[in-house]
């Protein structure tokens, strides 16, 4: 059942890998709209007690993904190399790490919440809201960890269909959960926001039940303890760790971001966050190569056919580019009904109309490095792409955006935002071409 990615037309590969990637991410999107709808329509206090929420709930799903990037990479070298039991030993490995991380995560969440959102500053007026949605959470985790790893082994494997299909029915039953059990329709009882949490954790529940029964079934996992385990675990958490602080870095950036905007009044910040909700819609196509690539990458790494990632690279970032700018002109085309969309007041849908009119202009640079960064992964140098993104946000993004407000106030921002992309997207294009013709800089990307 393992595709090899390291024969064959690379554009079709990638068509293959990346197609399945963009339905699975849009499931993802429509998760989180369904649980925030649902759970709006309950109240303000409702609603506020979940926002309290996002940045543990970001933090699990942010080391979930950094153990699947580490997964990911590793399961398909070595399906690279032919060697389906070491692949096996690798999912194995992985799997008894997630569950260990959950559980320890799940039990510190549960034994220190007053303590967390207090600290968070949730008033106490909702803390019995929070510890109600976040008990049955914490308590789910392990099944929402899992999930992920476990579709990291099979994306590996070079089947993004399977995984993405998983996502579109979780979150399906989800949406259909909701309101059953927040509102109690039918023979279901009323639960309120714990409702929307039950249903979050059965939704993740049946789809890891689901890809369990499905790597055991096509002999992907092997429940044996496997040898050298301590030895797998050093290399997935030195692997995991970056990727996973790679991942916290955008948020953390944008918090910054809200708070200059802020200044700028309320006005400014619905419209930020409506430009900031667009961005990753607008960027699905990256987003979906950023998990197709790694198993491209990973098995002609473990066969050694660097060419064939080389141009992978070439061919996403031209694609990539020309994408991006039709994106822009759509978006640009359609700005007017955009804004209306999402607002009645005129000032909010000027500044969405000029957030739409700046930004997207450099989400193809964007692109540049995220396909980039997602390499680096893929080849074992999680570290390379953390110090991109560091680099990002932290030298050129929020840096431009500072001088933008300076220079320009809140449009201004706009522009540093923009011109902060476009100078790293033109940095990662310079260090591709300096690579691609420096064999010595390949030896040392390639060697692991």
């Amino acid at each position: 059942m393992v595709s090899d990615l390291t024969q064959g037309s690379i554009s079709k590969w990638l068509y293959r890998l990346t197609a399945p990637m963009v339905l699975g991410i849009l499931a993802i999107f429509f998760f989180n709209i369904v649980d925030t709808y649902f759970i709006g329509l309950l109240g303000t206090e409702p609603l506020a007690a979940v926002s309290f929420t996002f940045p543990v709930t970001m933090i699990v799903m942010n080391l979930a993904i950094g153990i699947s990037i580490a997964t990911g990479a590793v399961v398909a070298r070595a399906l690279g190399q032919k060697e389906e039991a070491q692949a096996r030993a690798w999912v194995t490995a992985s799997l008894y790490l997630s569950a260990l991380v959950s559980l320890t995560l799940s039990l510190i969440g549960l034994l220190n919440q007053d303590r967390i959102f207090t600290w968070l500053g949730a008033p106490d007026n909702i803390l019995h809201l929070i510890k109600s949605f976040m008990t049955l959470w914490l308590m789910g985790c392990v099944f929402l960890i899992l999930m992920i790893v476990i579709n990291a082994s099979i994306r590996a494997s070079g089947n993004t269909k399977l995984p993405s299909l998983l996502m579109l029915g979780s979150a399906t039953l989800n949406g259909i959960l909701d309101p059953l059990l927040i509102f109690g329709i039918g023979p279901f009882p009323e639960m309120g926001i714990q409702g929307a949490a039950l249903a979050t954790v059965i939704s993740w529940g049946v789809a890891f039940v689901l890809v369990m029964r499905y790597i055991l079934k096509h002999n992907l996992v092997t429940l044996a303890w496997p040898d050298e385990l301590l030895d797998k675990w050093r290399l997935l958490i030195k692997l995991a760790i970056p990727a996973s602080i790679t991942n916290m870095l955008t948020p953390l950036a944008n918090g910054i971001l809200i708070a200059w905007i802020a200044t700028y009044g309320t006005h400014a910040v619905a419209a930020y966050g409506v430009g900031s909700r667009l961005e990753p819609l607008a960027m699905i196509v990256v987003l979906a190569f950023t998990s197709s690539l790694t198993p491209f990458v990973g098995q002609n790494h473990g066969a050694g056919e660097h060419q064939r990632i080389e141009q992978a690279l070439l061919k996403c970032m031209q694609f990539v580019f020309v994408w991006q700018l039709i994106i822009y002109a759509l978006l640009s085309l359609f700005a007017h009904p955009i804004s209306a969309a999402f607002s009645d007041e005129p000032e909010v849908q000027n500044i969405i109309r000029t957030f739409i009119y700046i930004v997207p202009m450099s989400y193809f640079a964007i692109g540049f490095t995220l396909v980039s960064t997602a390499t680096m992964n893929a080849l074992h140098k999680t570290q390379i792409s953390l110090n991109l993104n560091l680099m990002r946000l932290f030298m050129f993004y929020l840096p431009c955006a500072a001088i933008g407000q300076y220079l320009g106030g809140l449009e201004g921002i706009f522009w540093g935002c923009m011109v902060g992309n476009l100078i790293m997207g033109m940095l990662v294009l310079v260090l591709f071409l300096k690579v691609r013709a420096n064999p010595h800089m390949q030896e040392r990307l390639l060697k692991v």
